[in-house]
């Protein structure tokens, strides 16, 4: 698997799940793309459809839990997910000579942001790396976006709705890039400034602030030693980097929230399965910035956080990776971790928090991953303050799948999970609407 993968390796460290190809790609459409007489949205093709900005909270809303998959004890949804032919045209239990059988092509969600007339779902397709998008009015179909710039070695890994639209962030051919999406629903996408010679760069995280955008991630050199990389935008267009203050330790950046003029970037220090977590902090909505130290960073990897119920929230794994992780901190300097819980343990086995999002009650939710029979499992959380968590009831759909974004109220009227489901014998992107409330 890519780099442009980095989020859902951490997910994959003990399964060994891999997206490279058994034989060659051929990168298609998606079944349903460029149908005759199909009615463009957001660049989708999306035949007999025209969501209003107001339709999809009410198809949402209205949808019964558990109509279109999933136990009926967890009412979760599995939506429809459009998928190029090469995974539509495989199911996973045909007869082949390989065990386990990995997919030729794989597709990856990695961030859900709210969209005008819906929903919008990011990440990529490989091999090779291609940057990926899919649109839904009612969050239980997706189509593909056609209208994605996507060139190949392109990857997203990380969006936020802003007040100057969609902003979407990752990688193309080893540099880092922006999309954009137009409150009008035009694409265009930036390639930025390249690193020093020899060195590569990612960028993983994006937030919305009240002066503009912050994004970021790390470069790597050529010797695979990775730092930490900041990006800041008035627009969503233009974008400059900013420089930290001195050197650092292996460094990459994982996830970003903010408060008014406070952004908190979480990440790792170290090795990337071993390492601790690592916290940089800005007070000028991304200007400047400084490391945080902090005893509580020592017990894991952070790799999302959010504000809500008046803290800075950070999940992720711990230190040895046999348990989730969670930390909260009421202004980004000062950092507390969850303790111990039955929520966050899986028997010794590896368990890790993706992505986190705060919900309608101000709280916060989150999702992920765990290890069990070889397989893993998708897990969803809830917590009020971020410290004490409970597990969502375990669904069918979960197995053999796992977590990489989450989306709640007031952004949906459902709580909507992403990732990627039928390992080892297919990964297909996925998307989940969470059981009525």
């Amino acid at each position: 698997m890519t780099r442009s993968l980095r989020r859902l390796l951490v997910l994959a460290a003990t399964t060994a799940l891999v997206a490279a190809a058994c034989g060659s790609s051929v990168l298609s459409q998606s079944p349903a793309a460029s149908a005759p007489g199909s009615e463009s949205v957001l660049g989708a093709s999306t035949p007999g459809e025209s969501p209003s900005p107001g339709g999809s909270a009410a198809a949402l809303a209205s949808t019964p839990a558990g109509s279109s998959g999933g136990s009926p004890g967890a009412g979760w949804i599995a939506a429809r997910v459009d998928q190029p032919v090469t995974i539509e045209g495989l199911p996973t239990n045909a007869p082949a000579f390989c065990s386990p059988c990995h997919p030729i092509t794989g597709t990856y969600i990695q961030a859900l942001v709210p969209a005008p007339g819906g929903f919008l779902a990011l990440g990529q397709q490989q091999p090779p790396s291609q940057a990926a998008a899919w649109f839904s009015a009612d969050a239980a179909k997706w189509q593909r976006l056609d209208s994605l710039p996507a060139p190949q070695g392109s990857n997203i890994a990380a969006a936020v709705s802003g007040p100057k639209g969609v902003v979407a962030v990752g990688g193309n051919a080893g540099a880092a890039a922006v999309w954009r999406m137009t409150p009008g629903g035009e694409w265009s996408m930036s390639t930025l400034a390249r690193p020093p010679a020899g060195s590569t760069e990612q960028l993983s995280a994006v937030v919305a602030t009240a002066t503009g955008y912050v994004a970021a991630g790390f470069t790597e050199s050529a010797t695979a030693v990775k730092t930490a990389s900041f990006w800041r935008s008035n627009d969503g267009a233009g974008w400059n980097r900013v420089p930290l203050p001195a050197a650092a330790p292996p460094t990459e950046v994982t996830g970003l929230a903010a408060n008014g003029n406070t952004v908190v970037a979480v990440g790792i220090s170290g090795d990337e399965r071993r390492g601790a977590a690592a916290v940089w902090r800005s007070t000028n909505a991304g200007a400047t910035w400084s490391a945080v130290t902090s005893p509580a960073l020592a017990a894991g990897r952070m790799l999302a956080v959010a504000f809500g119920a008046g803290v800075f929230a950070a999940v992720g794994e711990n230190v040895d990776q046999t348990a989730a992780a969670a930390w909260t901190s009421a202004d980004g300097s000062s950092w507390s971790v969850a303790p111990d819980q039955p929520a966050l343990t899986n028997f010794g086995l590896q368990m890790v928090m993706m992505a986190i999002a705060v919900d309608g009650s101000g709280g916060f939710v989150a999702d992920g991953w765990r290890s069990y029979a070889g397989n893993g499992s998708a897990v969803v959380w809830r917590s009020s303050d971020g410290m004490a968590w409970t597990r969502f009831p375990q669904d069918a759909s979960f197995s053999g799948a796992g977590m990489a974004a989450i989306l709640d109220r007031p952004a949906s009227p459902r709580l909507l999970a992403a990732g990627t489901k039928g390992w080892p014998d297919t990964h297909a992107a996925q998307v989940w609407v969470g059981p009525a409330e």
